[in-house]
């Protein structure tokens, strides 16, 4: 039995009420809420129904109801009306986000920090993947008498750094070499091409500047690897344990997921290209069957794309969440590009 157009206005009253209290809603705080008139024994009537549908609960046996999952779910695909920021709220993100746009990983763990304080929750940035990110720049600063730092750019923006030791005195003239080797041999290269074999076949390549490249080749590779994996900035953690409704989570299980950052990469990467809320039992992970995700995505070339989630209450304000997600999202985008422009 499908739900009629009165029982899903009674399910948004439900929803909406129970978001902003907190407290299970009985039939007369649905007819206070409505914009029509109909009888507390009327909505009663269809209050039941939905919770036979699974779209409601009683929690207890006296209680008003609660919405599940599934209500959740239709609530936010059907339901829910968009809750736009406001123009101070935009103007606040976006000066925010440009003080922190010289790098994406600035940037990101910005956007991150923002969004926890708006919405209360967790949030989580990722950063673009570099699986198909480009060689841009290589360049050599000197740090000490027999160490330098190699600073690896790429076409997306990201910036690596690696310090390195040699057994000999570094001077400009040597610092002039390593970035002609450099240059000539790995700008241009996909950072996942810059393999071990790739290195052992450069420096056998070397002949006697083999012993003088040894470590810079090394340090060359590994700022490779680290531009071709994603990262993921994380905030705000210790908010979903404020929350009363969280209470009973396993804390432990929660924190361990939170920060291992190839799951929270995995789960960012399993949403689609538009905004996707993901509601607690739908999660496939079931340290997060309490928690819901509002994940939205930001792309600032066909190369260089990312994602922003806020990790919260399945009882959470997903009108205004997604608000913030989205803007901020494409506040990233358009700064990100700016600075690939650059680059």
């Amino acid at each position: 039995m499908e739900p009629t157009e009165r029982k899903m206005k009674v399910l948004e009253a439900v929803v909406e009420s129970y978001i902003r209290t907190g407290e299970p809603v009985g039939s007369k705080s649905v007819c206070d809420i409505l914009d029509f008139n109909v009888s507390s024994a009327t909505v009663r009537n269809d209050m039941s129904e939905l919770t036979a549908l699974g779209l409601l609960e009683q929690t207890h046996t006296s209680s008003g109801r609660v919405p599940t999952d599934l209500g959740y779910r239709i609530y936010a695909d059907q339901l829910m009306k968009p809750v736009p920021l406001t123009k101070q709220e935009r103007t606040a993100i976006s000066d925010t986000l440009y003080l922190s746009s010289d790098a994406p990983e600035h940037l990101l763990e910005c956007a991150a920090s923002l969004l926890s304080r708006i919405t209360g929750c967790a949030a989580v940035a990722s950063s673009p993947s570099g699986e198909k990110a480009v060689i841009r720049k290589i360049r050599f600063v000197q740090t000490g008498g027999c160490t330098a730092m190699t600073v690896l750019v790429t076409s997306t923006g990201s910036v690596k750094t690696k310090l390195f030791r040699c057994d000999f005195n570094i001077t400009p003239a040597l610092i002039e070499m390593f970035e002609s080797v450099a240059e000539e041999r790995f700008v241009g290269l996909p950072v996942t091409g810059i393999t071990p074999a790739l290195m052992q076949s450069a420096a056998a390549s070397m002949g006697e500047m083999t012993m003088l490249m040894s470590n810079v080749l090394l340090s060359i590779q590994e700022s490779a690897a680290a531009a071709a994996s994603t990262s993921v900035a994380i905030k705000g953690q210790s908010n979903l344990f404020l929350m009363p409704e969280l209470a009973s989570t396993d804390g432990k299980k929660v924190m361990e997921l939170l920060g291992h950052s190839g799951e929270l990469a995995k789960l960012l990467g399993s949403a689609g290209t538009k905004t996707d809320i993901l509601i607690g039992s739908e999660m496939s992970n079931p340290a997060l069957s309490s928690l819901s995700v509002v994940v939205s995505h930001y792309q600032a070339s066909p190369d260089c794309s990312g994602s922003l989630a806020i990790i919260g209450p399945v009882r959470m304000n997903y009108a205004r969440v997604k608000a913030a997600a989205e803007f901020t999202a494409q506040t990233v985008g358009e700064l990100l590009a700016q600075l690939l422009e650059s680059v």
